[in-house]
């Protein structure tokens, strides 16, 4: 892992830890995380890692996809990615096509209309407010890998 995407994995994780309770410390080695991207086949094109277990606050995910997933709208969630390595079509804001609530908060759609749409590779970090439609539309070059931290406001 080079020097940015360290000091990103660290700025990352210290956001979701913060939220923890004081007496529990979280650290996943790079080193792992490199290993469970290698080895972790993208079931469906996806393949999610919890490095942070998800709690009522916040959750931290290493992600692998291979294919263009579905729209989705947290409610009252906001991610923050950094991409480790590939790169997407993202597309952000807009209307959701056929959302469904999935669960509570969780809302899933075909696509989405409108919004603003962005490549984003290795290196780029971005915040998704709750709220907002967000979408990987077209994997560039064969897979995104990413970890993206969620937490609730």
């Amino acid at each position: 892992m080079r020097t940015i995407e360290a000091f990103a994995f660290v700025l990352l994780a210290a956001l979701a830890v913060a939220g923890q309770e004081a007496a529990k410390v979280v650290y996943v080695p790079g080193k792992q995380i490199e290993q469970q991207i290698r080895e972790a086949p993208a079931s469906n094109g996806e393949q999610e890692i919890n490095l942070i277990q998800r709690t009522a606050d916040h959750a931290g995910i290493l992600l692998r996809r291979t294919l263009p997933g579905k729209a989705e709208v947290h409610t009252t969630e906001t991610d923050i990615w950094y991409v480790i390595a590939g790169g997407c079509l993202l597309v952000t804001g807009g209307t959701v096509i056929d959302p469904k609530t999935v669960e509570p908060g969780q809302i899933h759609g075909e696509g989405i209309i409108g919004g603003e749409e962005r490549t984003i590779g290795k290196g780029d970090f971005i915040r998704i407010p709750n709220g907002v439609p967000h979408w990987v539309k077209k994997i560039e070059g064969k897979e995104i890998v990413y970890i993206v931290v969620k937490y609730t406001k």
